[in-house]
């Protein structure tokens, strides 16, 4: 892992407070970010890419990242791309359960970047979940936020 990220989580200043790094393609950001001696906490997770993608470039970084991501709590899918072409959905296939609720990833990816957000839904109600990442897991996952960006533009 990027020995700039891990020192940049390391002089995090304080509990809950937003959190940027910038790294080869594009600008990390997390909300409320809390960074303990081997986890992170997070509201949300939010990537910008430096350069605006086409809609094919933007599909290809949503194909990467399911390929790629495969170490959260729950497995990635394409689960609805928007008919105008705008925006690319990714959630968990399968939601954990918790007896009547259940939690999951939704990323969105679109021409300026991706959002991480987590879940937890019960009956027809669903809220904002915190997002728990091991802290090798959240430098993991920026990375490979900025590998899939590369790398779809390079692919074709």
């Amino acid at each position: 892992m990027s020995h700039g990220l891990r020192q940049s989580l390391d002089n995090h200043p304080a509990p809950n407070r937003k959190f940027e790094t910038a790294l080869n393609q594009g600008k990390v950001t997390a909300t409320d970010l809390t960074v303990e001696k081997v986890g992170v906490s997070a509201r949300q997770i939010d990537y910008r890419f430096n350069e605006v993608k086409s809609h094919e470039e933007a599909t290809d970084v949503a194909e990467n990242l399911v390929r790629r991501v495969d170490y959260l709590l729950e497995p990635l899918a394409i689960i609805e791309r928007d008919p105008s072409g705008r925006q690319i959905q990714i959630r968990s296939q399968k939601p954990s359960s918790d007896g009547d609720t259940r939690r999951y990833y939704e990323m969105n990816v679109d021409h300026s970047g991706v959002s991480i957000e987590r879940y937890a839904a019960a009956g027809g109600d669903r809220e904002q979940d915190e997002i728990h990442l091991t802290r090798e897991s959240f430098e993991r996952l920026c990375h490979d936020l900025d590998d899939a960006s590369v790398n779809s533009t390079t692919k074709r």
